[in-house]
């Protein structure tokens, strides 16, 4: 019985056939192509694991940079695990190609590419580079930083609330004045307007939980903001002690980000977020699934500290 044929080929096959294809060393091709990607080039979901996971566009160009020497926030023995890893939708090629007049890899063509070429010539023989993609990644890695420290600063608020004190402590509230001023300058940058309102959001929480605990020691609380005392009253009736059910969610996340765990072992996963966002379906509570990502994803570092 005839097999189908593959629908897909290796990062590496594509790197070298384009190389060959162009006329240009495989770091500059394997660079355009990790370019092409953060910038939504391809079709979502042309790069994958070989267990059907899609590749988190990011981490790929991180660990393009770092085997072309350009440094950066990933190690290189996961940077080379994960290009090598890497498959790619002749689907997802086949369409870029056809929408930006790239002549696909000799081992993709068909006889109808072939055959549309003499009447169509491609007018390149391997992918241009993408302009905007310094932009792109820029603002990309700025909403990681701020992610991770709105992470930071969410632990920071649990664990005041956890530890059933009503005063904040010099050194909690140095901590997170650090960690507020990284995510202000990420935030910024990043020009996401979600991750703003989140950690404006944030900020109010923690006012609110200083504003008791200047009541607890006599000292007169801060002038209500901007957005009127109305809301700031209303912060202060709630109290500092941990939040109804959080316990059950605890119990909970446990066995979750144990599965998460033994995923990233097995490979299964190939980041803490892949696995947080595989599981967070399966997670307790009444927040989004975005929300609960970052929650499983702080459980996660808390839990399994590098």
């Amino acid at each position: 019985m005839p097999h189908s044929p593959s629908k897909f080929i290796s990062l590496n096959t594509l790197v070298h056939e384009w190389s060959l294809q162009g006329g240009e060393p495989p770091p500059m091709t394997l660079r355009r192509i990790c370019n092409l990607a953060v910038c939504d080039a391809f079709p979502d979901g042309t790069f994958l694991f070989p267990n059907g996971e899609k590749v988190d566009l990011l981490n790929l160009h991180r660990a393009m940079r770092l085997v072309n020497g350009l440094g950066t926030q990933i190690n290189e023995g996961r940077a080379i695990e994960l290009l090598q890893r890497t498959i790619v939708s002749i689907a997802g090629i086949e369409a870029y190609c056809g929408r930006n007049g790239v002549d696909p890899p000799q081992s993709i063509k068909t006889l109808t590419s072939s055959l549309r070429r003499l009447f169509d010539k491609p007018q390149f023989l391997s992918p241009p580079d993408c302009l905007e993609s310094a932009e792109v990644v820029a603002q990309l890695e700025s909403k990681s930083s701020a992610t991770a420290s709105i992470n930071a600063l969410e632990s920071l608020l649990e664990q005041q609330r956890g530890r059933g004190e009503s005063i904040v402590s010099e050194q909690a509230d140095e901590r997170w004045l650090c960690h507020v001023n990284l995510a202000l300058s990420a935030a910024e940058s990043s020009g996401d307007p979600e991750i703003q309102t989140e950690l404006t959001a944030l900020r109010h929480e923690w006012d609110s939980l200083k504003a008791a605990s200047n009541g607890m020691t006599g000292l007169e609380p801060p002038q209500a903001g901007k957005d009127g005392g109305a809301q700031s009253t209303e912060r202060k009736r709630r109290g500092i002690g941990r939040p109804p059910g959080s316990g059950s969610l605890e119990r909970g996340d446990r066995e979750l980000v144990e599965e998460m765990q033994s995923g990233i072992d097995r490979g299964e996963y190939s980041s803490i977020a892949a696995a947080a966002r595989a599981v967070a379906p399966r997670a307790g509570g009444a927040g989004t699934e975005s929300s609960k990502e970052k929650r499983l994803t702080k459980r996660y570092s808390n839990s399994h500290p590098v």
